[in-house]
């Protein structure tokens, strides 16, 4: 699906989050060792993601997967790519430690923050990024710099969540107490005017909505700490999951439980393909 981008100039500011990353940091660090037995919507998101690219990734000469996380899509291309040469980006040491011990070959791995990218201008033919774009503090900051280490053939595609993502914990929460419990997360206007201001004119956009089903609340916040993607930003400290305190969030997740027993959570995925030529 062919997305066409307004020309109406916003705010860059508009669509700034304030974000700790040495928090974010932890929590992935944190989750690291267990991550693959939680990350399967990463799995089912990212091989939707890479059926997108639009050039075989045989023909690609130099990879950079953008938030790596365990290397999972690393290995992956390094199976479908032999040559290619990748590079390994993450904020967390220790998930770079899950990519080295996957034996990924041909790869350099680099710590580092999505918003502040250390690479050369037009160093990479194809930038990959699977759920990790709504961990940026400034989106269209991360998108410049994205387009400026990609070649002038060079394909930009991630995934990343839209705003409706977690909308049934985000309700259940709110009957225990007024605090913030969930992450913001763009809209896909939004996205799109990130996108134009960054400079990528020729753009993809698909959407689709995940449903995963949990046994228990319990389930579901143990799902959402397993992946690291518990920490939330401005929210309040991590609170002790106490029998009264489940109890009070169990009834607000009423709504959500479907005829089987089991709790909904809902992800809102944005997919995009964009290409680095004007």
């Amino acid at each position: 699906m062919q997305t066409s981008i307004s020309n109406k100039w916003i705010n860059p500011k508009q669509i700034d989050k304030k974000i700790n990353k040495k928090a974010v940091q932890a929590s992935f660090s944190k989750a690291a060792a267990h991550y693959d037995q939680f990350a399967d919507l990463q799995r089912e998101v990212g091989h939707h993601l890479m059926g997108l690219i639009g050039e075989p990734i045989i023909q690609v000469n130099t990879i950079l997967d953008l938030g790596c996380g365990t290397g999972y899509f690393s290995a992956l291309f390094n199976e479908v790519n032999k040559a290619a040469q990748l590079t390994c980006f993450d904020l967390s040491a220790e998930m770079l430690k899950q990519t080295t011990e996957r034996g990924v070959t041909r790869c350099q791995c680099v710590q580092g923050d999505i918003d502040v990218l250390p690479f050369m201008t037009r160093q990479f033919d194809l930038i990959f990024s699977n759920l990790v774009l709504q961990w940026s503090e400034h989106l269209t900051n991360c998108l410049i710099q994205t387009k400026k280490a990609l070649n002038e053939k060079g394909q930009l595609c991630f995934s990343t969540l839209l705003n409706g993502s977690l909308i049934e914990l985000q309700q259940a929460w709110k009957t225990v107490d007024t605090n913030k419990h969930i992450n913001h997360f763009l809209t896909q206007e939004k996205i799109q005017e990130a996108l134009q201001l960054s400079g990528f004119n020729r753009v993809r956009i698909t959407t689709e909505t995940h449903v995963k089903k949990y046994t228990n609340v319990i389930e579901v916040m143990k799902a959402l700490k397993g992946i690291g993607a518990n920490h939330v930003h401005d929210g309040q400290k991590n609170r002790t999951m106490g029998r009264q305190l489940i109890k009070q969030l169990e009834k607000g997740y009423q709504p959500f439980i479907d005829n089987d027993g089991l709790y909904n959570l809902s992800y809102q995925v944005c997919y995009v393909i964009a290409d680095a030529k004007s």
